[in-house]
């Protein structure tokens, strides 16, 4: 226990200096003063992010709080604008694992992936952190079918199993381990508004030869339209039109007819996408389009 608790002191003075000077505690296996000193040369040696994310690869990041960190790529988030990764928290400190932690070595070193940590975090955010390494294949086929189908973490590769409402130190551990990644816990809720958002926007297609006649000379440098009822705006980013009624045509029912097509809705959105031809993506007359569309409120 006495061991415990100074690991644990250790463990929370790493936060502050993600490489400390520490004395010597001897362990059954090595001393933590030479894990660091490894450590510290592998984070030397592999300062290169790699171009591909996949399952199993683990990252090394200090977060904006300047909290150290390794995590673990589990997958992208299907229809995230943020470029938002799934990933597991990563620890070194495999002294405190429970059952529900897979222990894995990696560059001659112990870790444990925290199977009940996911946290979510931005690609932009993954470039700029430091590549480990990654599980082997058998540590991969194994993880994933703990995590995709549920079978539990064979003893060998788990820690010690601990009452969760009694005062151990691994339950301080985990607290703590949540605590570090908070923030990145709160981002899946930025992207279920997100995907909400989107899903409230109705998309409309627009016949390429629609646009064969549009002169291009007259408003290919605007951005913006103003109609009767709705305005019209080029989203250059994601190269599509985004119309939006106004606010008395919101939810009620209506018909919106672009290029004579009409379009039905009896409850008419705050933001209807018109999707761009590929060929003409680049090149659009935003006025061309406006002067052909009308919306008109059904009674």
């Amino acid at each position: 226990m006495k061991y415990l608790e100074a690991l644990y002191q250790q463990y929370k003075e790493q936060k502050k200096n993600p490489i400390p000077e520490i004395e010597d505690i001897e362990t059954d296996k090595n001393k933590l003063k030479n894990k660091f000193m490894e450590l510290q040369q592998t984070l030397k040696e592999n300062t290169q992010t790699k171009p591909v994310l996949e399952f199993g690869e683990i990252y090394y990041l200090i977060s904006e709080r300047g909290i150290p960190m390794f995590f673990m790529i589990n997958g992208e988030l299907e229809g995230s604008s943020q470029n938002l990764y799934s990933v597991y928290k990563v620890s070194d400190f495999v002294d405190f694992a429970t059952e529900e932690d897979f222990i894995f070595e990696l560059n001659g070193l112990p870790y444990m992936v925290e199977t009940w940590n996911e946290f979510y975090i931005p690609l932009e955010e993954i470039e700029k952190a430091v590549y480990i390494g990654k599980l082997s294949d058998e540590d991969i086929d194994l993880l994933l079918k703990i995590l995709d189908e549920g079978i539990k973490i064979p003893p060998e590769k788990r820690g010690l199993s601990i009452l969760e409402e009694g005062y151990f130190i691994q339950n301080r551990f985990k607290e703590d381990e949540v605590e570090d990644v908070k923030e990145y816990k709160a981002r899946i809720f930025e992207y279920f508004d997100d995907l909400e958002e989107k899903q409230s926007k109705q998309v409309i297609y627009i016949p390429p030869e629609r646009l064969e006649k549009q002169l291009l000379a007259a408003g290919e440098e605007k951005t913006v339209y103003r109609g009767k009822n709705f305005t019209l705006f080029y989203n250059k980013e994601e190269k599509v039109l985004e119309l939006e009624p106004d606010e008395e045509l919101i939810d009620k029912p209506a018909v919106v007819e672009i290029f004579g097509e009409k379009h039905e809705f009896e409850n008419f959105p705050k933001v209807i996408q018109i999707a761009i031809p590929e060929e003409f993506k680049d090149n659009i007359n935003i006025d061309y389009i406006g002067q052909n569309i009308i919306i008109k409120e059904v009674r």
